[in-house]
């Protein structure tokens, strides 16, 4: 009896010192709280005197940041923003976010679980694939080392088109470090600067399917992802879109970055003993504004390609097109292609903008500043009589003892022809056109050559939405003859393109003279936000009946019986512009490479009311400027063929608006045009396109596509070629185009994973 007293005693002794040792522990605690509530709540909230505020302008001069016992400071982590995206004219995505991940395998979770009750000791280690297949480590090697090659296939596969370097040999080595050695490794990384080797959404969701990798409870999968800018139409227009990185900054994700960017949240944060304690200061970061872009894609890609292929057959070094809605200034494309440095056969949108930077010499195109100067101060041009092709100038000099003669020839072998000056210009004879400039300005009036050009802002200097255009390298106190006589017809001294289509453009504008313009406007979720439009440099930047004939002068060009450009004049269409060709000076030689050339064609479109001004530039080809007219030529007809210019054509004519029956149409731009045209009809939802088509009665009626985007490669049939392009460019495939207009054929090369979309209207 007595001994279970003292159990009972010794058990009450033990409980209360428990009791005892909890109240301690709980009264400790609650001392703690106050402690940290009244003496040092002021540190936890950064108000302390011994906490160094690092978010205060002058932080530095505290004397907190000179002691090297300070432990507490608050410090303030920027919130980056989602960025702005950029749309074509019709609202289409040009540059947008888009996630990207990289894969990795953590196999520290596959490691065995030991339990141990008592003295028994227990592993487990059997490996949990899902779908009720279990591998035990151990006992069942075969079945591991085939998971394994399983997951190496699989991954090989699905990525061996985008990753060529990682092999099956590669995938099982890094599963193997996984699985049998437990470690935590990386397997596939996305190339952020490299669209081909992304690792995507679709692309996680095919690895969940697999093995293993599929598991959500205790789940070895990890999947950082990461924000990267997507191109939808690939190299279209893509140095003109631009790119705004630590590397790389230019176009219009350069130029309108304080737009797109948006502006940073913030929170604080206290650091106190390298804890890290939020504060309760949050600020929101502010989503960029979108940037709606002058660009219309069916016109961008007529350029691109009609570009591209003549540049391929001509083996240039690089060119450059543009198109110009002549009364807006609007840039409607651009193209800015160079010849891959590895691949001759291709060329890439991307690497400078030749349009507003590249410093060439413009060559006949130039003739038509000369012959504005000429006809500002000539009224009856019809009568005059100037030599053509060959003729020896006789120069007095200055004191009038001497003549100086020089002979000069457009062509060797060619005798001296007499033609007015329509003929002159026709036939792009230098020695013509510097003979209608001496008559004017004689054979000592550079400077007032030039001072007329000036002051018509030819040759001057101007900013765009993109940059600042320099003014032409042009010889400004030159005394010889040479040099004057080479700037009448734009040799001897470099420009950009972009000035050649800025004055053309003003002669087809009727002589309102603008600069190009890129941007639209700018839009947040809800609203736009601003809007621009063309700087005017001159409202009429010469006389109207200069103009006039100026545009007689261009049509003969290519309607003339001399014409430069009369191998592509066409009933069906009138345009109206100029040749140049120029030789390429070589540096090392210290003369002009007569083998290589610069060629190129400016004019507008249609002749008798221009629509648009488009520049063709070539630069080092082998054959003479016809190659540039050819191109001219294609993308002009192309564009006055197109459905959207008939569909612009019908929307001015006529009062009443209705829609066209269109097979693919993405919502968000039929709910622009039926804003736009006030047509009270709602855009069904519910997939990414919607079809307008005509019921019994021809009246218009909208309906969802059944289009599945989740296909490996997406029915692209009956679509526009730039949406075509982009629903195969989010699988992963690259696209040829073969024609114009919608989707009709496709075929697919799985080998290079390579779409051909045969198009026609």
């Amino acid at each position: 009896m007595a001994k279970k007293d003292n159990n009972q005693n010794r058990f009450r002794w033990k409980m209360k010192l428990v009791y005892g040792m909890a109240l301690l522990l709980g009264v400790m605690c609650c001392l703690k709280i106050l402690h940290l509530v009244i003496f040092q709540r002021s540190i936890f909230e950064g108000s302390s005197e011994r906490c160094l505020d690092k978010t205060e302008e002058n932080w530095k001069d505290s004397p907190l940041a000179h002691d090297t016992t300070c432990n507490c400071f608050v410090i303030n982590n920027d919130v980056k923003p989602i960025r702005g995206e950029i749309f074509d004219d019709q609202g289409r995505l040009l540059s947008g976010n888009f996630t990207v991940f990289d894969v990795t395998v953590d196999g520290t979770r596959l490691q065995p679980k030991v339990k141990q009750i008592g003295k028994i000791k227990t592993v487990n280690d059997t490996i949990y694939c899902g779908n009720g297949r279990n591998i035990s480590r151990n006992g069942e090697p075969a079945k591991v080392n085939a998971l394994i090659q399983e997951l190496a296939e699989a991954f090989y596969q699905h990525f061996h088109y985008r990753f060529p370097n990682k092999s099956v040999t590669f995938y099982k080595q890094q599963f193997t470090k996984a699985i049998k050695d437990c470690k935590n490794v990386f397997i596939l990384g996305s190339n952020i600067t490299k669209e081909t080797q992304w690792v995507t959404a679709a692309d996680t969701a095919f690895i969940k399917t697999l093995p293993l990798l599929g598991r959500k409870k205790q789940s070895v999968l990890n999947c950082s992802q990461a924000t990267v800018r997507i191109n939808p139409y690939g190299e279209m227009a893509r140095r003109t879109i631009g790119l705004y990185t630590d590397n790389q900054k230019f176009g219009v994700e350069n130029a309108f970055n304080s737009y797109l960017y948006g502006e940073n949240g913030s929170r604080k944060y206290v650091v106190y003993n390298r804890a890290r304690i939020p504060l309760g200061d949050y600020v929101e970061p502010t989503e960029g504004y979108n940037v709606h872009t002058t660009i219309n894609l069916e016109m961008q890609n007529i350029v691109h390609n009609e570009l591209q292929k003549t540049l391929i057959s001509s083996m240039a070094e690089w060119g450059c097109a543009v198109v110009m809605e002549t009364a807006t200034g609007e840039i409607k494309a651009i193209a800015n292609l160079t010849r891959d440095e590895k691949n001759e056969n291709v060329y890439r949108d991307g690497v400078h903008n030749y349009l507003l930077t590249a410093m060439v010499e413009p060559g006949s195109t130039f003739k038509l500043a000369s012959l504005l100067a000429y006809l500002e101060n000539v009224k009856d041009d019809t009568t005059r009589i100037y030599p053509v092709m060959a003729h020896t100038f006789s120069v007095p000099n200055r004191s009038g003892t001497r003549v100086n003669k020089y002979f000069k020839v457009d062509k060797p072998g060619h005798a001296e022809e007499q033609g007015k000056p329509i003929d002159v210009f026709q036939r792009s004879s230098n020695v013509g056109i510097a003979s209608m400039i001496f008559d004017v300005y004689s054979y000592y009036g550079y400077k007032q050559y030039l001072n007329k050009i000036d002051s018509m802002f030819i040759t001057t200097s101007f900013s765009t939405q993109l940059g600042k255009v320099n003014a032409p390298a042009i010889k400004r106190n030159a005394k010889d003859f040479h040099s004057y006589y080479n700037a009448c017809f734009g040799a001897g001294f470099s420009m950009t393109p972009v000035q050649t289509l800025v004055y053309y453009n003003a002669v087809a504008n009727g002589g309102k003279m603008i600069l190009p313009l890129f941007v639209k406007y700018i839009t947040n979720q809800e609203d736009t936000i601003e809007r621009f439009e063309a700087e005017v440099i001159n409202e009429q930047f010469c006389k109207p009946s200069t103009i006039s004939r100026a545009r007689k002068y261009l049509e003969a060009v290519v309607y003339g019986d001399h014409g430069t450009a009369r191998g592509y004049r066409d009933p069906a269409f009138r345009f109206a512009g100029k040749t140049g060709t120029r030789d390429i000076w070589n540096e090392a030689l210290g003369q002009y490479d007569y083998h290589k050339n610069s060629v190129s064609f400016c004019g507008y479109f249609p002749a008798d009311k221009p629509k648009y001004t488009c520049l063709v530039f070539m630069y080092n080809v082998p054959q003479k400027s016809y190659v540039a007219v050819g191109v001219f030529a294609r993308i002009a007809k192309a564009i006055l063929n197109s459905a959207s210019y008939g569909a612009v054509q019908s929307i001015d004519q006529s009062k009443e608006k209705t829609l066209p029956a269109v097979p693919f149409l993405q919502p968000a731009q039929l709910q622009t045009i039926l804003t736009d045209w006030q047509i009270p009809m709602k855009v069904p939802s519910g997939s990414p396109y919607v079809t307008v088509f005509r019921d019994n009665n021809n009246q218009p009626q909208l309906k969802s596509v059944n289009f599945d985007s989740k296909q490996p490669v997406p029915n692209v049939m009956n679509m526009l070629a730039s949406d075509a392009v982009y629903e195969l460019s989010r699988k992963g495939y690259k696209t040829r185009l073969v024609g114009r207009g919608i989707v009709r054929r496709t075929e697919v090369d799985a080998a290079t994973k390579t779409v051909t979309l045969y198009l026609s209207n």
